[in-house]
Parts: C-alpha cells; structure tokens; sequence
C-alpha cells in the first residue's frame, strides 16, 4: 500500500467556495481524510473571474489555520495550498497580479474547465498556462465531455504538456459504471497523473479515497499507483516524503 496519500484537489478551506462552510465542517472533513490514509491535502479553493475570491493571503491564513486545527486534534495530516482555476482567457492580467495561488507555490497550476467546453477551449487554457511560465494540470478529466467522448484527446493535450488529474470517487465506481469504465482506459495507458477527492463536505462529497486505493493496488503496477497517489505531487508540488 502506499507509504502517503496525497489528496491534491479538494475544498476543505471554510467559507471561501461551495466547499466547506466552517471551521467545524473543516474538522469533520479532515478526520475523515486521516481515516481515509489521506496524509497530506492541498487545499484548493476555486478562483472564477468575476466572483468574490479568497485571496493568496487569505488562502495561507486559512492553511495554517487548518494545520493547527489537526494539530490540536492529532491526526497526522499535512496542509498545504494552492487554487482551482475555471480558465479565463486574461488569465496572465490576474497571475502577474499575483492573485492565483499555484500548487504549494510549485509551478504547477489546477485548472478546470465547462463540462461542455469544446477542445480548442481546453487546449488554448492549456498554453495560456504554459505562457506564464507554468504547468497545467487538468482537474478531473473526466468531466470534460469532448474528452469523454474521445480519450484520444486527452493523449494529444498530455503531449502538448498537460497533466492529469481524476477524482477517487470516479475511478471506484461512485460516480457510475460509465465514469469508472472511462477511467479505466485512463489508467490502463497510463495517462492519469494524480488522484484527488474535490472533497467538498463530509457527508456528500467527503474525503474519501481509501476504496480508490484499494481499488488501484489490486488492478495496476505498484510503481505507477505510488505515482498517481503520492509520488508525482511530492516532487512536482515540492512537498517532498
């Protein structure tokens, strides 16, 4: 099993996003992370032009509050930032204004995307990323419905230098037979490059991923789950084991 499990796409900071919405859901939210195996989470609010978004500062404050909220409670978790960018078009205005946070201030940057966005849309969010000196990683994939419709696509924008990211519940089958199906071609040719949760509360949405882990550890080479699940993030987000 894995040595760490690093969760690198959720919502657990209070009061910034549809994710949690105070300091006691945050507490359930990562209690439920420690029993999952989750060892490390980085916390990644959304950021959507136009709307009311947590500042860099804003975002560090909230971190460190978390950390000291599982500290004070034992559980052996690390908290760490970053964003969930829904992809603009002026994307390098707001970046230069140093607004968005990227991935525990790696040069890797979670960007999202419309389900129904077409591909030239995701494959332009792609190379305004790259523009700015930076590395796009596609925030569950799966939903993406051009993608869906044509994994092909998803090899042609990991060429062009995107990475990939999926979420737990839709490799275990929680999201639908089709979801888990799809993600199953993912993994078989080796294009998913992390696993995160986009835990959003602890009742619906909760931090789950002890079933994922499971689920991969039986089905796929060890080196490769230890890659999506730990490895990867350690290196590319600078978190280190």
């Amino acid at each position: 099993m894995a040595k760490y499990v690093i969760d690198m796409h959720n919502h657990i900071l209070p009061g910034v996003d549809d994710g949690s919405q105070s300091m006691e859901t945050t507490l359930k939210m990562i209690q439920i992370a420690t029993e999952e195996g989750i060892t490390h989470m980085l916390a990644t609010p959304h950021f959507k032009k136009g709307h009311h978004n947590a500042s860099p500062a804003t975002v560090r404050k909230l971190v460190a509050d978390v950390q000291a909220l599982a500290d004070e409670n034992d559980l052996n978790l690390t908290i760490l930032g970053g964003n969930e960018v829904m992809y603009f078009s002026d994307m390098e205005e707001v970046f230069e204004a140093g607004q968005l946070n990227t991935m525990n201030g790696s040069n890797y940057l979670l960007i999202e995307f419309y389900p129904d966005d077409d591909y030239a849309r995701i494959r332009r969010g792609v190379e305004t990323v790259q523009s700015l000196g930076l590395h796009p990683v596609l925030a569950h994939v799966e939903r993406f419905l051009p993608l869906r419709k044509d994994p092909r696509l998803i090899e042609e924008i990991k060429g062009r230098g995107a990475l990939i990211q999926v979420n737990a519940s839709s490799i275990d089958g929680s999201q639908g037979f089709g979801t888990k199906q799809f993600c199953k071609k993912l993994l078989k040719q080796g294009l998913v490059d992390f696993v995160g949760t986009d835990a959003h509360h602890y009742e619906s949405r909760a931090p789950r991923m002890m079933k994922c882990v499971e689920y991969l550890y039986n089905k796929y080479d060890e080196k490769y789950v230890d890659a999506i699940l730990y490895k990867n993030a350690a290196e590319m987000f600078n978190i280190g084991e």
